[in-house]
């Protein structure tokens, strides 16, 4: 018996969804077969280069016929609304991290997965290096005793014209504030996966190397 090919549609044609369109081209039981932006223009030149249906809306694209999951690549503070729509329409979701910029969204999101029985999974994909693996072997073989302290650092860096490049970036409302947010994300999710559940969060934060005032 052939193993069953999973459909998917991609929500926003910017830069990472040409991440996604490769990782599709890569599994052997996916396909991509549709693309919704709110650019037409931007739409259809994803679905030229990928081979799939450009859609404007979102009630056209959730109606492709067979479209079983949907990618959520829009800016962080935008995931909410096609995610809960996806689910609504019986469609197993990803989205991109962070999953979004608040807990009230986060929640949100959760609770239209679960009320209409689909997946909701954050692309976090750092759990799944070989290191990690490894690390989290040792932990839960207890090679380092008891821990009592771990930490993070991240200095990864991003020039102002990053923040400069789209109109989101850095904002409240759609980036969650900039880097902890959209980029040290992934450290912060290794915490938690090697770790354990937070107790309680303490945070101070500064703008020190950037101008944005949005």
């Amino acid at each position: 018996m052939s193993e069953r090919v999973y459909t998917f549609g991609v929500v926003g044609a910017g830069m990472i969804s040409q991440f996604h369109a490769k990782a599709f081209e890569a599994m052997p039981n996916a396909k991509l077969v549709a693309i919704l932006d709110r650019s037409e223009e931007r739409a259809q030149a994803y679905a030229d280069e990928h081979g799939c249906t450009a859609y404007t809306d979102m009630d056209e694209f959730l109606a492709h016929e067979g479209l079983d999951i949907v990618t959520i690549c829009t800016p962080s503070g935008a995931h909410m609304e096609p995610a809960v729509a996806a689910a609504n329409a019986g469609k197993h979701v990803i989205v991109e991290k962070p999953v979004d910029v608040t807990t009230e969204k986060i929640d949100k999101m959760i609770a239209a997965c679960e009320e209409n029985n689909v997946q909701l999974i954050g692309i976090l994909p750092r759990r799944f290096n070989e290191s990690t693996k490894i690390f989290k072997k040792a932990i839960e073989e207890g090679r380092f005793g008891k821990i009592v302290l771990a930490d993070a650092y991240v200095k990864w860096w991003r020039t102002q014209e990053y923040y400069d490049s789209g109109a989101w970036r850095g904002t409240w409302a759609l980036d969650g504030g900039g880097a902890l947010m959209n980029q040290s994300i992934h450290t912060i999710d290794l915490l938690i996966y090697l770790m354990g559940d937070v107790k309680s969060v303490c945070a101070f934060t500064g703008l020190e190397a950037h101008k944005i005032s949005k």
